[in-house]
């Protein structure tokens, strides 16, 4: 491709190295926009765009010259796929960069659950000492359900096993072949889990996998934790689990909205929060950033 001639719109919620912008400016011309802020007429002039935010379909009908979007996310529920094909625009998340850094969160959590971390240190800072805590538990031993087998579920298993906990892994919905393999339906790992923790897509139809029913399926005393999305869990039947006390605890890093802003559920105290970060560290994001420039480069090599 010769010289800067295909406009290319990054959103700004990405933040690039000044080697990221070099390697993009020397083949694309490159805007730094605000997505939600910047108007719908110039978003049409731009040939290709790179997002971290969600794109209305409002929004996506105005990329009148868009040919590619690419989303920093292995996902790409950020944009409606189908009216991106009836526009002729093809949409590209990238490889799974975050599997170590989400199965790390995900045992911060469960952590931080456990042992009460966040209690303790507000005890600490407030100038008290165990007022008011209980006994924390132990994870070895512990029965770990594992509902959804990716690469982040596997390394979910590996962490679990090096501490002494015993891994239950869900199926996959429908299938045979999994349970095969030694793994089991969800109701099961449900049922037989002393601790659950969520890595599976979105289900059909956008219906949490895990509501009230699933609810009282656990154990009395089991802990769940969420670092795959928000839309897994009926967030409603959540916060009634934790103040039965059918569940210990909850650990959240994705909710139904996002951001969130004034959250019940968050209030608990038996509930750890963390604001969508369980990928967010440096070296994931320096592989994020690489796949993306790297497949929307390749896009216009090839097109």
């Amino acid at each position: 491709m010769a010289g800067p001639v295909v406009k290319c719109a990054v959103d700004q919620a990405i933040q690039l190295s000044e080697e990221e912008r070099s390697r993009l400016e020397a083949v694309f011309s490159v805007d730094y926009i605000d997505l939600h802020s910047t108007d719908e007429a110039r978003l049409g002039h731009y040939s290709s765009f790179l997002i971290h935010s969600k794109i209305s379909s409002a929004q996506l009908a105005s990329f009148k010259q868009c040919r590619y979007i690419g989303v920093r996310a292995h996902n790409t529920d950020y944009v409606s796929r189908e009216l991106a094909r009836e526009l002729g625009i093809t949409v590209k998340g990238i490889p799974q960069e975050g599997a170590s850094a989400v199965a790390e969160h995900t045992f911060a959590l469960l952590f931080a659950v456990t042992k009460q971390l966040a209690a303790a240190g507000h005890n600490v800072q407030a100038g008290k000492w165990r007022e008011g805590l209980s006994p924390n538990l132990e994870l070895r031993g512990k029965q770990l359900g594992i509902i959804g087998y990716g690469t982040i579920g596997q390394e979910v298993a590996a962490i679990g096993t090096a501490l002494g906990m015993k891994p239950l892994i869900a199926s996959s919905r429908g299938s045979t072949s999994a349970q095969q393999e030694g793994h089991l339906s969800l109701e099961d790992v449900l049922r037989q889990s002393d601790l659950v923790t969520l890595h599976a897509s979105t289900k059909a139809g956008g219906v949490p996998l895990i509501g009230g029913r699933e609810f009282s399926m656990m154990k009395d005393g089991a802990i769940l934790i969420n670092t795959a999305r928000g839309s897994l869990v009926n967030e409603r039947d959540l916060a009634e689990a934790l103040r039965s006390g059918k569940l210990y605890g909850a650990g959240l890093d994705v909710y139904e909205d996002e951001p969130v802003r004034d959250s019940d559920l968050c209030r608990l105290p038996n509930v750890v929060c963390t604001p969508h970060v369980a990928y967010f560290t440096r070296e994931t994001i320096a592989r994020m950033n690489r796949s993306l420039i790297d497949q929307a480069l390749d896009f216009f090599k090839r097109s």
